[in-house]
């Protein structure tokens, strides 16, 4: 099993992605009420190295040579990726080595950084997130370090835009009765608006989140408020691809990497895996007889995830 590669998974937003996380469960510096991974054990704002880099680079390189199914190269994982210090170290040195584009899934907190904006800058896209606008509900979202403001966040994504010539995906994740407003929709518009991004993806809580205050929009609700943030929004739909090859022999090890950082439906395993669904049923039945994963009832789907 990896240290520090899992996947590829499936990703609504990046298609097939590999994973690299690098950073330790959970460094962070939100701790938001709808996140799969649990809550933030170091609300943290200083960068530091946690991995050697140059063993992490060598894990992706091994993988991509393995020939998987990869739309994507994606730092995420385990917390906040930009607070590890080495991150524009090993994008750089991945994109040397690999022709697969290089994606960076981050809560876009510390873009008011300047080193954090450099290490970025190599990157081919990068998916912030800004999920309000008004320091009340941006505090009962994402609870963040005591030290941030959510103009602070706002100034570094302005600040981002205007260096970074790649792409930039914003994720505004909604929650019913909470940022769904149309007084909080109209000040993200016009936020939006000034920051000048290149997309704006909905979504809406789908997975097993850290807290039970989250609610759901409808699809309906959704394409309303796609509509009335205009054009370059849109919203982020189900998975829909499967890898063309079967992944068998390691299918235990590999599902458990992706396990430990998300969790998964029977259809996701099917997507990574190209296993067929009854044939997944039943493995991740045994698994969960033998304990060594669980499930999890949400939202009308079935959630397995690390016991």
């Amino acid at each position: 099993m990896s240290d520090y590669v899992f996947g590829p998974v499936p990703s609504r937003r990046l298609g097939f992605s590999l994973g690299v996380d690098v950073i330790p469960a959970k460094y962070c510096c939100f701790d938001c009420v709808y996140c799969q991974i649990g809550k933030t054990l170091n609300n943290e704002l200083v960068r530091r190295s946690f991995f050697d880099p140059h063993k992490v680079v060598d894990e992706i390189i091994q993988r991509v040579s393995a020939g998987s199914t990869m739309d994507y190269i994606t730092f995420s994982g385990s917390g906040e990726p930009t607070l590890n210090a080495d991150l524009g170290l090993m994008i750089d040195a991945v994109k040397s080595a690999c022709s697969i584009p290089v994606a960076v899934i981050t809560n876009g907190a510390l873009l008011y950084q300047n080193g954090v904006r450099r290490d970025l800058m190599g990157a081919d896209c990068v998916l912030p997130s800004l999920d309000a606008v008004s320091e009340d509900i941006f505090r009962y979202i994402n609870r963040p370090h005591s030290l941030l403001e959510v103009e602070t966040i706002i100034r570094g994504l302005k600040l981002f835009r205007k260096e970074y010539k790649g792409q930039i995906w914003l994720e505004i994740m909604l929650i019913k009765d909470v940022n769904d407003e149309m007084d909080e929709l109209s000040r993200l518009k016009e936020v939006i608006s000034d920051i000048g991004v290149d997309k704006v993806q909905l979504n809406t809580v789908t997975r097993p989140p850290n807290s039970e205050v989250t609610g759901q929009l409808t699809a309906t609700e959704m394409k309303e408020i796609a509509s009335f943030l205009g054009p370059g929004c849109e919203v982020i739909t189900s998975f829909d691809k499967s890898v063309s090859e079967t992944v068998d022999g390691d299918w235990v090890a590999n599902v458990l990497e992706v396990l430990k950082r998300r969790s998964l439906t029977i259809e996701d395993v099917v997507g990574v895996t190209g296993l067929p669904f009854y044939t997944v049923k039943n493995r991740l039945a045994g698994l969960e007889a033998e304990g060594v994963i669980k499930s999890y009832f949400f939202h009308d789907s079935i959630f397995y995830m690390i016991s």
